[in-house]
């Protein structure tokens, strides 16, 4: 019996060993197909192995080089990063626009739709930038023309379904691709994508003034506000001292960065989805207040680094994309720096002034022509002020969740919400899909 089981065993290793032999060389061989198909679509091309990451076979970090400017081939090139997470040649594509830096994350399409992923870093962002940024090339059609030619040097590989994704300022970027290019994908998922029109846009200051939570919590929020003030000179050394712990400067003096982050908070406090319950009270400490502006604002959000890392962002807003401002009603007596605006995040030096042509028409082809978009919105988010209301007879889908922030994904929604957004996904892109993981 004993000498049995172990030839029995033996036999089990081997068949073990084989099955693990077949395996790595099948693996080993779409390694080497896909090395040398993506070399063959961009040339220049550098790749980079990240970390394994189930379900993928592979991640990799692709430098390729885009051009600079997509109408005057001479200008030149930037490497352009692109993160690929590989699960085969034969399933669908999501194609990520990440409006900012680079992520490494996993997108609800990708999921549903058991597809490849491609992130890409937004243009000047990042490490995606030239030595020298001409910042008035950053613009949307040029970063268009950037996921365009990406995309189409993909699908020379990858030939089946293409879906957009991206949250934010990529979810309005993900909608202006499907709306500018509508045969290039078959789905669009759109995650809380403000249509801004204007460049310091009132519908936001409307939107946390008068529309959001009730008039008890809103007028919490403005007593924050002032109780935030009226501590300006204990907070000073608090600010201090987490520019030591944490090693940088700050962009700006600290008086300026009191008064910033003030009018900054209600549009954080909604944008965010907190709860009037988590607001401070008149009798707060110093200490209560900063640490409660810490999780809600960030002062970090005023050092030389992230200024830095969200300059081009602000470039963006400032010129083309458009933003929100400051409401400093009430608030004049306790702010002691000056008119407060957006434009002082923007690089010195460039020319500032604002178009909006772009982004009112692009509104307007989104209200009458969005085709297989799915626009997701949270209520209590401030940029949903801005949110498009596609026309009732397209087949577009806009999903608002009630209590939801900025952070609002599909994953938020009733079984029912969620069930018919794979069915849109599977209808539009005719691959199967699978009910979100979590």
């Amino acid at each position: 019996m004993n000498s049995l089981r172990m030839g029995f065993s033996v036999f089990f290793l081997i068949f073990v060993f084989f099955l693990s032999t077949e395996a790595n060389a099948s693996s080993d061989g779409d390694s080497a197909r896909l090395y040398r198909l993506l070399l063959k679509a961009f040339p220049g091309l550098v790749i980079k192995a990240n970390a394994p990451q189930s379900p993928f076979r592979h991640v990799w970090k692709l430098t390729i080089r885009q051009r600079i400017d997509h109408h005057d081939p001479g200008a030149g090139t930037f490497p352009q990063c692109i993160y690929l997470y590989h699960r085969g040649f034969s399933v669908p594509n999501v194609l990520v626009t990440e409006g900012y830096t680079l992520s490494d994350r996993i997108y609800e399409a990708t999921l549903i739709l058991d597809a490849n992923q491609f992130s890409v870093e937004h243009r000047f962002f990042g490490e995606s930038r030239p030595d020298t940024i001409p910042w008035m090339l950053l613009r949307q059609s040029q970063s268009l023309e950037d996921l365009r030619m990406v995309q189409k040097a993909l699908s020379k590989i990858y030939r089946k379904s293409w879906t957009v994704t991206g949250a934010s300022k990529g979810g309005t970027q993900a909608a202006l691709y499907s709306l500018t290019y509508p045969g290039a994908v078959q789905a669009t998922v759109a995650y809380v994508a403000p249509f801004v029109l204007e460049q310091e846009d009132p519908r936001t200051i409307i939107h946390y003034k008068e529309q959001v939570g009730t008039a008890a919590c809103r007028q919490r929020v403005f007593s924050f506000q002032r109780t935030l003030l009226s501590k300006r000179e204990a907070l000073k050394p608090l600010l201090k001292e987490l520019a030591e712990r944490d090693g940088v400067d700050f962009f700006l003096e600290p008086d300026r960065i009191i008064d910033y982050a003030a009018v900054e908070y209600p549009f954080s406090f909604w944008q965010w989805g907190f709860g009037c319950d988590e607001i401070p009270g008149v009798d707060a400490t110093a200490e209560e207040a900063f640490d409660h502006v810490e999780t809600v604002v960030d002062f970090n959000y005023y050092d030389e680094p992230t200024c830095a890392l969200l300059m081009p962002a602000y470039y963006q807003f400032m010129t083309e994309f458009g933003y929100y401002g400051f409401d400093t009603t009430g608030l004049s007596d306790l702010l002691v720096t000056g008119p407060l605006t957006n434009l002082e995040f923007c690089p010195k030096g460039a020319d500032l002034r604002y178009d909006g042509t772009y982004m009112r028409e692009m509104y307007q082809r989104a209200t009458r022509e969005s085709r297989n978009i799915i626009y997701i919105y949270g209520a209590l988010d401030t940029w949903t002020a801005c949110s498009v209301d596609p026309d009732p007879s397209g087949n577009a889908i806009k999903l608002v969740r009630i209590n939801g922030g900025h952070r609002t994904r599909i994953r938020d929604f009733a079984n029912h919400e969620r069930n018919r957004v794979y069915k849109a996904l599977r209808k539009w892109t005719r691959a199967r899909t699978h009910p979100l993981p979590y």
